[in-house]
């Protein structure tokens, strides 16, 4: 049997909250998703699915093609009480607004606290800890507000828990909109011995972190029948990310806690290959190597009940930006992202760096991918247990550009 190639956990340095360093190399990297859904019976194999036309931008955070545009647009419209007309125009916004939070956030370092999407006006905010850096933002044309908590003082809080945090079902990020670490509690964390002394702890921190409850606990999403690649000894399924290369070989990226699991992958009729690297728990991405890339035929798209949405980059959008995601379970859903650099503790072990949003992931849909419009984001790794129609629901992504500078991965173009 193969045994998958185990590699050491990055270390603890991550993004920050809001705009990184990702951005200097991998705004230009073109990414693809892998078109790993099982086909229906019955249907031809040689047919392709027809790549739609953006309808927004020719490329960016809002170029969706229509199907998923539309998704996108009543996700934004929801979280935001807005018609419908006003969630595309904010949409249509997000390109631009995106631009600027790039440029504010290389120019200005830790001179920032945070960038974000404001919820009632949409106009991008920026939080700054001296004037100069404050009528930089104005400049720009953003809005600059002063904040008592510096982002390396919001890191150092950060890390702090990471040290301190053991407890499953609990959750922390930098806020920027509250400017503080925010902590999740699940109903099982509160009820674990050990929370009281550590909720103690944290109120130790004052105005620095700030702890919200919610119902569910929080679990990788994997491993239950159906479609998409599949476990070639038996059951479990897990979905596809994006398709890399490593100068030679075709490589999927799919969700570590995935290959952890598994070791030879199908796509229902065909083998796709053994997994190789394994990054979980400390991260959450694995490589799957393909067996044999012409038979079968990576694209660069994120593909959808035969819709393909093109992916040409991967420029990460402030807070409070609409993002879809694909998985074998629930399709196509999309939300807002909520924070950056979150750390989770699964009851496997915590994961840190991660992407939090409020759309919808099931079982089976790790691995899938994030994308905003054609730009990549990140890959499903877990979210709350039981359902996404509970209050507070939360879903998490192993952002990207780890995977591809912990690997040396390129993809695929």
């Amino acid at each position: 049997m193969h045994t998958p190639r185990h590699r050491r956990a990055p270390g603890a340095s991550r993004r920050t909250a809001t705009i990184t360093s990702v951005l200097a190399g991998a705004v230009a990297a073109a990414l693809a998703a892998f078109l790993a859904t099982a086909p229906t019976a019955g249907a031809d194999d040689t047919a392709k699915p027809r790549a739609e036309t953006a309808s927004s931008a020719d490329t960016g955070p809002s170029a969706y093609s229509p199907a998923i545009k539309r998704l996108a647009v009543e996700a934004l419209a929801a979280e935001l009480g807005l018609s419908e007309e006003e969630a595309e125009a904010r949409l249509e916004q997000l390109d631009g607004r995106t631009r600027t939070a790039v440029t504010l956030q290389s120019a200005l370092g830790s001179r920032t606290a945070g960038t974000w999407l404001s919820r009632t006006t949409g106009e991008l905010m920026v939080n700054v800890t001296d004037q100069a850096a404050a009528d930089a933002v104005e400049d720009a044309g953003a809005t600059a507000r002063m904040v008592s908590h510096s982002l390396p003082e919001l890191q150092k809080v950060q890390t702090q828990l990471d040290t301190l945090g053991r407890i499953p079902g609990t959750s922390w990020a930098i806020d920027a909109a509250n400017n503080s670490v925010t902590v999740q509690v699940s109903d099982d964390a509160a009820a674990d011995p050990r929370a009281d002394a550590w909720l103690q702890k944290l109120a130790g921190y004052g105005d620095t972190v700030r702890v919200q409850r919610t119902t569910a606990s929080f679990t990788t999403q994997a491993f239950f029948g159906g479609q998409a690649i599949l476990n070639a000894a038996g059951s479990g399924r897990c979905s596809s990310a994006f398709n890399a290369t490593d100068g030679q070989n075709a490589v999927v990226i799919t969700a570590g806690h995935c290959t952890a699991a598994v070791d030879t992958w199908t796509d229902g009729q065909q083998v796709i290959g053994q997994s190789d690297v394994v990054e979980f728990p400390g991260s959450d991405y694995g490589t799957i190597p393909v067996e044999d890339p012409e038979s079968l035929d990576p694209q660069p798209a994120v593909i959808n009940q035969n819709q393909l949405q093109p992916i040409t980059g991967a420029t990460l959008v402030p807070v409070g930006s609409a993002v879809c995601k694909t998985g074998s379970t629930t399709g196509t859903t999309c939300g807002v992202v909520q924070a950056y650099n979150t750390t989770v503790v699964y009851p496997e072990g915590t994961v840190r760096g991660l992407t939090q949003t409020n759309l919808c992931t099931q079982p089976g849909d790790s691995g899938g991918a994030l994308f905003a419009g054609d730009q990549a984001q990140g890959i499903v790794s877990g979210g709350s247990n039981g359902g996404c129609n509970q209050l507070g629901f939360v879903s998490f992504f192993q952002p990207i550009d780890e995977v591809l500078q912990e690997t040396g991965l390129q993809l695929i173009q």
